[in-house]
């Protein structure tokens, strides 16, 4: 399991895949925030996350706004101070702000992820995933996938995620091979967003 950040895909894959062949990869771009940037901001990692993806498809929304109405759901729907947000209640907060807004999107907790199902498959179709990790160097953290690639290397494709961590400005990159927890159970979770409106964005 990866225990540090890494920063740089092209050197990471370098060093650790040396002789790896690129198939293709792709990206979107989301606001770029910081989680300390607001006001409240301890463990506050999912509610910056679904902010994130909030502000992502309503760009003319002030941030703040969309933070301090997530925040207030979810201090009434598994947020605390001490550990931050229930995984399991990420999908019921992000449903009861678009429902409180009158939103054409439905968040889906996905518990059992593949990755081009529920990652490409989602980029692929412009629309980012929030993820919580159980382990690794974010362990018990929240984040935003925006894209992904895949590389060729011996015979297997090694497959990295594109994420907006929280904590740099800079995106992050995951190595999809290093989720696999006690005898290769995921130990992640994704939730996915059904959007009714995209048509109209």
């Amino acid at each position: 399991m990866e225990k540090n950040r890494i920063a740089n895909l092209d050197t990471y894959v370098e060093k650790t895949y040396p002789g790896a062949r690129f198939i293709e990869s792709s990206d979107l771009d989301l606001p770029d925030f910081l989680q300390k940037d607001f006001q409240d901001s301890h463990n506050n990692c999912t509610i910056a996350s679904l902010t994130r993806i909030i502000n992502y498809y309503f760009k003319d929304k002030d941030k703040f706004e969309i933070y301090d109405e997530v925040f207030g759901i979810a201090k009434k729907n598994g947020y605390f101070k001490s550990i931050g947000t229930l995984p399991l209640l990420i999908s019921h907060i992000a449903n009861s702000y678009f429902k409180k807004n009158k939103i054409g999107i439905r968040a889906r907790g996905i518990y059992l992820g593949n990755f081009y199902s529920h990652v490409k498959g989602e980029i692929d179709n412009f629309k980012p995933l929030l993820m919580n990790l159980g382990s690794g160097y974010y362990k018990n953290h929240s984040l935003v996938v925006s894209g992904y690639s895949i590389y060729k290397f011996r015979g297997m494709k090694l497959k990295f995620l594109h994420v907006y961590d929280g904590w740099n400005k800079d995106k992050s990159y995951i190595d999809y091979n290093d989720l696999r927890g006690f005898m290769k159970l995921p130990v992640f979770s994704y939730n996915v967003f059904s959007v009714d409106i995209l048509e109209d964005l």
